[in-house]
């Protein structure tokens, strides 16, 4: 089995929530949206490992701290 360790640092809040509720109406995968793409990777897919995102979704989730 391998393990893999990463080190996350939290440099600010959040300072609006973007919970499942908030994400739950973004479902049509082919809309584009920032939204869409982590409902996707934080609810369809599984929780226990790494993805990567689009620049687009990091520009959208800049938003948010």
């Amino acid at each position: 089995m391998l393990c893999v360790w990463i080190a996350v640092r939290r440099p600010a809040l959040a300072e609006k929530r973007l919970g499942r509720a908030e994400l739950k109406p973004f479902s049509n995968w082919d809309d584009g949206r920032p939204e869409t793409e982590l409902n996707f990777k934080f609810y369809r897919q599984a929780t226990d490992k790494i993805v990567g995102i689009s620049d687009e979704v990091a520009a959208f989730l800049r938003g948010f701290f």
